[in-house]
């Protein structure tokens, strides 16, 4: 019983001996921190006690809406616009014709590159792959790789016209 009483004593003592962390900017306007601030800079101290709770019911939640509109928190800034589409790569004729039944996905991949466009199916546990190489410019032709158990198992190459 008496380490128990010691083992508590020791517990609560430890927490009166947090030490306190400072932030602040150095000369290079990098934002440091530490436990002891430096003497020819202003430091301002950081709040290092956990906030959150764990309770499960609905009153945390209600007294943290409430927080929330109480503090002067400016509105957050509007989402980032989604960024534009990858332009389409194609597969020359020079990596078509290296291309053959039975090679391999990652052989494929090695040689052709990423797809412009790839669709996944499930044929009764047989997964069957189809990678699409839009038409370019100076390629005006699409190609379609179709992969079935990791190997291919068909090409096609259809000359589209602009």
């Amino acid at each position: 019983m008496a380490r128990l009483i010691a083992l508590c004593i020791a517990i609560l003592a430890s927490g009166s001996l947090a030490a306190q962390a400072y932030k602040w900017v150095d000369e290079r306007g990098v934002t440091n921190y530490g436990e002891k601030p430096p003497a020819n800079r202003p430091a301002t101290a950081v709040d290092t006690q956990p906030g959150g709770t764990l309770e499960s019911g609905n009153l945390p939640q209600k007294k943290f809406e409430a927080d929330m509109r109480s503090s002067a928190v400016a509105p957050a800034a509007p989402a980032p616009a989604p960024p534009a589409a990858a332009p389409v790569r194609g597969m020359g004729f020079d990596t078509y014709i290296r291309l053959q039944r039975g090679m391999s996905e990652g052989e494929l991949m090695l040689r052709a590159g990423k797809p412009d466009h790839e669709s996944v199916e499930n044929f009764r546990h047989d997964i069957v792959k189809s990678y699409y190489y839009y038409p370019t410019l100076s390629d005006p032709f699409i190609t379609m790789v179709t992969v079935r158990g990791g190997r291919i198992a068909d090409i096609e190459r259809t000359r589209k016209a602009f």
